[in-house]
C-alpha cells in the first residue's frame, strides 16, 4: 500500500503568491518514515515532486540558476548585423512593392511573382530579425509577447519561407515558358493569370501552415531572485512534429530546388543552341581567310558588314573608307570614249 503525504507552501513574489504543492510518494517499506523537518524521505523508493499553481516546475531558492544574458559583444556583433539584414531587407523589399504598383508599365507577370516574393520576405523580416534584435537584451530564451504572440510569430515565420519558396517557382516555370515556348507564352504568359496563380499560392500557404497557430505554446520558468520569465516552446514532444517536417522539405525545398535546376537547365540549352546558330557557319583566321587557305576571299562589300554588324563609329568610318577606295578606282579606269 502506498501513502501520500502533501503539504503546501506559500510564497508571495512581486506577480501574486505562488502555492508550492509538494508530494512525497512512500512505497510499503519496512519503517517507512518521513521527516517533515528534511526534504528528504527515508525509503529509497520514495519519490519527490514539485509542483505549482500554474503548472510550472520550480526548484528550491538554492537549487535555482541565476538568470543568463548574452554576453556584450555577443549583443553588440548580433544586434548590429541582424539590424543590417533588417533594415536593408525592409527598405529593398518594400521599395520593389511600391515601384511596381505605382508604374503601371511595370505591370507584367515576372513583376507580379516579385512582388509576391518581396512580401514574402517582409513578413519573414518582421516576424523572425526584428523580435531577435529585442531578444538579445533579455535573459536567454525570454519570450514577451506571450502565447498568442508566440503563435503568430511562428505561423508568421513559417508562411514567409513557404510562400518564397512557392513564388521562387512560379516565377522560374514563367521564365521557361517565356523563353523556350514564346509562342505559348502571349496566351499562358498574362497578367491575370499570375494574379490568379499568386493568389492560389498564398491561400495554399496559410492553410498548409495554419496548425502552427495550435502546435506552439508557453511555458513560465524561474530563476533565482525571484524571477521568472515566459519561454516559447513547442507544445508536443518534438517527434511529433517529424511528418510536418519531412512535408516542409519535400513540398517547399526539394521539389522546387530539383523543378528550378531542370527548367534552368533547358533555359541554358534554348539560349546555347540560339547562339550557336547565329554565328557564322564557316569560321575564319583573324586575317579574314579561312582556315588552310592563304589567300583572302573577295567579300562583296566590306561597308555592308560593318553596317549590319558594327556600332556606330566603325560604320561611319568604314563607309567613308569604302567611299575613297572606290574613288581611287575610279580615277584609274580609263572612260570608254577615249
Amino acid at each position: 500500500m502506498e501513502t501520500f503525504i502533501h503539504t503546501v507552501d506559500s510564497n508571495v513574489t512581486g506577480t501574486g503568491p505562488i502555492q508550492t504543492l509538494t508530494s512525497y510518494n512512500i512505497s510499503s517499506c519496512a519503517n517507512a518514515t518521513y521527516d517533515a523537518n528534511t526534504t528528504s524521505d527515508v525509503c529509497e523508493s520514495a519519490t519527490r515532486s514539485t509542483t505549482t499553481g500554474n503548472g510550472s516546475l520550480f526548484g528550491n531558492e538554492t537549487e535555482l540558476e541565476e538568470a543568463p544574458y548574452f554576453a556584450l559583444p555577443y549583443q553588440v556583433v548580433g544586434c548590429l548585423f541582424v539590424s543590417i539584414i533588417f533594415a536593408v531587407g525592409l527598405v529593398g523589399n518594400a521599395m520593389v512593392v511600391i515601384v511596381v504598383l505605382r508604374t503601371r508599365s511595370m505591370h507584367t507577370p515576372t513583376n507580379c511573382y516579385l512582388v509576391s516574393l518581396a512580401i514574402a520576405d517582409v513578413l519573414l523580416l518582421i516576424s523572425a530579425p526584428l523580435p531577435t534584435i529585442v531578444e538579445y537584451f533579455l535573459i536567454i530564451d525570454q519570450f514577451v509577447l506571450g502565447p498568442v504572440g508566440c503563435a503568430l510569430m511562428v505561423f508568421t515565420q513559417y508562411l514567409g519561407i513557404n510562400v518564397s519558396s512557392l513564388s521562387i517557382t512560379a516565377f522560374t516555370v514563367e521564365r521557361y515558358i517565356a523563353i523556350c515556348h514564346p509562342m505559348k507564352a502571349q496566351t499562358m504568359c498574362t497578367v491575370r493569370r499570375a494574379k490568379r496563380i499568386i493568389v492560389a499560392l498564398w491561400v495554399f500557404g496559410l492553410c498548409y501552415c495554419a496548425p502552427w497557430l495550435g502546435l506552439t505554446t508557453t511555458y513560465v520558468k524561474a530563476y533565482r531572485g525571484g524571477v521568472h520569465i515566459e519561454v516559447c516552446t513547442f507544445k508536443l514532444e518534438r517527434d511529433s512534429y517529424l511528418t510536418y517536417y519531412m512535408a516542409d522539405l519535400v513540398i517547399f525545398y526539394v521539389v522546387p530546388l530539383l523543378l528550378t535546376c531542370i527548367l534552368y537547365g533547358l533555359i541554358a540549352r534554348i539560349l546555347a543552341s540560339s547562339t550557336l546558330a547565329a554565328t557564322p557557319g564557316k569560321p575564319t583566321v583573324a586575317n579574314g581567310s579561312e582556315p588552310g587557305t592563304a589567300k583572302t576571299k573577295k567579300r562583296p562589300s566590306s561597308s555592308r558588314i560593318q553596317v549590319r554588324y558594327g556600332r556606330r563609329g566603325q560604320m561611319v568610318g568604314s563607309l567613308h573608307l569604302g567611299f575613297v577606295q572606290n574613288t581611287k578606282r575610279s580615277r584609274n579606269l580609263r572612260p570608254w570614249y577615249e
